[in-house]
């Protein structure tokens, strides 16, 4: 659920990196998959290119555990299917969410269409505005944000169900990894400190892109300190 920001063009080399076989550039994801040796330069770019995190859930991606994905499905439209507009890179080893058997991400998502909120620049949380579309709570839940229109809403709530964010497991890496920290180091603070030390927080996540769930982080601090 990252803000990713494409380049006005593709990369120089994108079209090569897309070459079939045959030496000609691959319009067709699906058809062409074996015959196209390059995409290991490919998957890096992408990789770099969102600071290291899943598109979807952040967690932290490397070019070994992950994978290409199409956020509108190649089965839905094959002309996209190597456009680099449409291509971004994914966690790709995943574990099967013990309440509802199931996995999050492409790997839940499938064919489904969904809204690309992760193209749309207000969706990136800034020092003075929130994400403009998910809330995040201290249990590592996400939900849509409150107001929305109800097209909106419908949106966000088809986002977050198709992609499964709300993974058992998503959501306890959320907690245990930063979270529980955070508000353990909060409540140890004297009450002189307590002020500054969610603003000081919000700074080093905001200036840190590689930081694991990095937007569910910005979207919890910014909340208890005020940005909507």
């Amino acid at each position: 659920m990252q803000y990713i920001k494409k380049q006005n063009t593709p990369p120089s080399d994108w079209d090569k990196w897309f070459i079939t076989a045959t030496g000609e550039k691959s319009f067709d994801y699906g058809k062409d998959y074996n015959s196209l040796t390059n995409l290991r330069q490919a998957r890096e770019f992408l990789i770099s290119e969102q600071h290291g995190l899943c598109a979807y859930c952040q967690q932290t991606i490397s070019i070994e555990n992950s994978s290409i994905e199409h956020v509108i499905p190649k089965e839905l439209n094959k002309e996209l299917s190597t456009n680099y507009f449409n291509l971004v890179a994914v966690c790709k080893t995943q574990l099967k969410d013990p309440h509802t058997n199931k996995l999050h991400c492409d790997k839940e998502k499938g064919s489904e269409l969904i809204s690309s909120f992760i193209f749309v620049s207000n969706s990136e949380v800034t020092e003075t505005k929130n994400n403009s579309y998910f809330t995040a709570f201290s249990n590592g839940i996400i939900n849509p944000k409150p107001a929305l229109s109800d097209e909106l809403r419908q949106q966000v709530e088809a986002f977050i169900k198709v992609l499964n964010l709300n993974h058992s497991n998503l959501a306890e890496k959320r907690v245990k990894d930063v979270l529980n920290g955070l508000i353990s180091a909060y409540s140890s603070l004297p009450q002189n400190q307590k002020k500054s030390f969610w603003k000081n927080q919000f700074k080093r996540f905001l200036q840190n892109k590689k930081q694991p769930y990095r937007q569910f982080l910005l979207i919890y601090i910014g909340m208890r300190i005020g940005i909507n």
